[in-house]
């Protein structure tokens, strides 16, 4: 009794779904062969009613009165007269019999072979039909999941068939997935390709309820990172959620929405590259899934790859023309890219589909600020802080509309209610300062940098800023030390400083204040 047994040398040189696929199809050149695909390497190719009762040593038995029993009883219930006709509706319907499936396209073997136990190596068996052309069956009248997977069946009398070595393929398991991958990718055969009826996902149904019980516990875990208050309880749900997802994967390798759901915690986790990874399976597993077009351009601007971003949230548009937010993220990098106007296109377009959108308001406001047209900057950020009124954004960006409009008080109320809405905006803090500036309230000026390093002691403009209202209020040795700081920090202060004065002699004009030479010299261009 031959045993079949794992070879590395077949192992070793096979490192890619291709080199898979290229090896069964030239060990299948020259003659006409069947395929059977198994996810493990058993000890031999048998039947469902051989392993049934091998370990108790009544193979024979079942074979010889089981199965007969069985078919007469079968008869009863059946038109059938082919007793092999009879065994294929069984076997069908899930019933334990002497036949062993086959294939008639290694493709499908291939597949059999990697769909399941993801941690041990599966195999692709070959049989010359020539060889056994007597033990063959093709079904007379096949049904949908039969025609599917182009299934023929062996009934051995042993109830087992002994291969070459030869004529096996083994898959190594960590190569199971890229080749589920590659199959659904290249040749269109997947899960809802093979097992295409009813009967077919009841058959299977104990590893769907064991890949979505995982997934929902995976799914738990995440929303309770979600609320979590302190980073350390976070970072203990969201990893229990990653193994979760990760077991849901194992069995079910298919599953969109675990790819999903992980590659979006990775992402929360400040682990990007991660993300990026299983939105771009799930990508390869569905070129149509909307939801992982939408998270993979998020992260893309996580990292800063506008670009990529831009192509993602056009895809999802192309895929789903109605998607709102899709058209406010693509606006939003047009605007990046200073492509005003198809950036306004695109704010148009999320406001028309969502008129309740106050980001979108928000955003198509930005745009007027940019293009100058101040009016109606402030007309979308009222309508966006009517729709939301605890969105501190909006209200800062309605305060910095109204600096450019000169509106220094108004300006001032939107920056105290976007700092009450969120305390620790340095942002706000800052352009607040720079309208007390310009309302020549030098003290609250200083009061609001002085918050702003705090806050972000590494900004090195808000020290050239602070330094420039130390001069207004003649602070002088104050004035001098946030300029030096400034310029160690590697700030450019005399640019900044000509940003609002011609030279120092413009500054004494305007404000009426001379400056110490030393600090003269250092807002002076050196001579060309």
């Amino acid at each position: 009794m031959k045993m079949l047994t794992q070879s590395n040398s077949q192992i070793g040189h096979l490192s890619s779904p291709s080199d898979i696929i290229k090896e069964i199809a030239a060990k299948s050149e020259g003659y006409e062969y069947i395929y059977r695909g198994e996810p493990e390497c058993y000890a031999k190719v048998s039947s469902t009613l051989y392993r049934e009762y091998a370990h108790i040593g009544a193979e024979s038995l079942a074979l010889e009165i089981i199965q007969g029993k069985m078919l007469n009883e079968a008869r009863k219930l059946t038109y059938e007269i082919d007793d092999s006709e009879i065994l294929i509706e069984i076997q069908h319907y899930g019933g334990k019999t002497n036949l062993i499936d086959f294939t008639t396209d290694y493709l499908i073997a291939l597949f059999f072979a990697c769909d399941g136990a993801p941690e041990k190596d599966g195999r692709v068996i070959r049989q010359k039909t020539e060889t056994i052309k007597d033990l063959i069956k093709r079904p007379r009248n096949p049904r949908h999941r039969i025609k599917a997977q182009k299934t023929v069946f062996v009934i051995p009398p042993n109830g087992f068939i002994e291969p070459d070595k030869d004529d096996i393929v083994i898959i190594p398991a960590a190569l199971k997935q890229p080749l589920l991958q590659y199959l659904r990718e290249h040749h269109g055969i997947s899960t809802e390709t093979i097992y295409n009826d009813l009967y077919s996902f009841i058959k299977n149904q104990d590893i769907h309820r064991s890949a979505y019980k995982a997934f929902y516990s995976g799914l738990t875990f995440q929303n309770t990172g979600d609320g979590a208050e302190t980073p350390e309880e976070k970072q203990i749900a969201y990893e229990k959620a990653i193994t979760y997802y990760t077991e849901a994967l194992e069995q079910k390798p298919d599953m969109l929405e675990a790819y999903l759901n992980r590659g979006i915690v990775y992402r929360d986790l400040d682990k990007v590259d991660e993300a990026l990874e299983n939105y771009n399976t799930a990508i390869q597993l569905d070129p149509s899934y909307k939801d992982a077009y939408y998270s993979r351009g998020f992260a893309y601007l996580l990292k800063d790859d506008l670009d990529s971003a831009l192509v993602d949230f056009s895809k999802l548009i192309e895929l789903d023309p109605e998607h709102a937010e899709a058209y406010c993220f693509r606006g939003l990098l047009y605007f990046s890219k200073e492509d005003f106007e198809q950036g306004l296109q695109d704010c148009n377009r999320a406001i028309q589909l969502n008129p309740d959108d106050g980001d979108a308001y928000d955003l198509r406001g930005i745009a007027y600020v940019e293009k100058g047209e101040l009016d109606n900057a402030v007309k979308d950020f009222d309508k966006a802080i009517q729709l939301q009124p605890d969105d501190a954004g909006a209200y800062y960006n309605r305060g910095n509309a109204y600096v450019e409009k000169g509106e220094l008080d108004n300006a001032v109320k939107d920056f105290d209610k976007a700092i009450q809405l969120q305390p620790d905006d340095a942002g706000a803090y800052y352009n607040r300062g720079i309208a007390y500036a310009k309302k020549g309230e030098f003290d609250n000026t200083i009061h609001d940098f002085d918050k702003v390093i705090e806050l972000n002691p590494d900004d090195a403009e808000v020290y050239c800023n602070r330094g420039e209202a130390w001069l207004h209020l003649q602070e002088w040795e104050r004035a001098k030390s946030d300029l030096m700081t400034a310029i160690n920090m590697g700030t450019d202060i005399i640019a900044s400083f000509h940003n609002d004065y011609a030279s120092v002699e413009d500054f004494k004009e305007k404000t009426g204040i001379q400056l110490p030479p030393d600090i003269a010299i250092l807002l002076t261009p050196p001579q060309a």
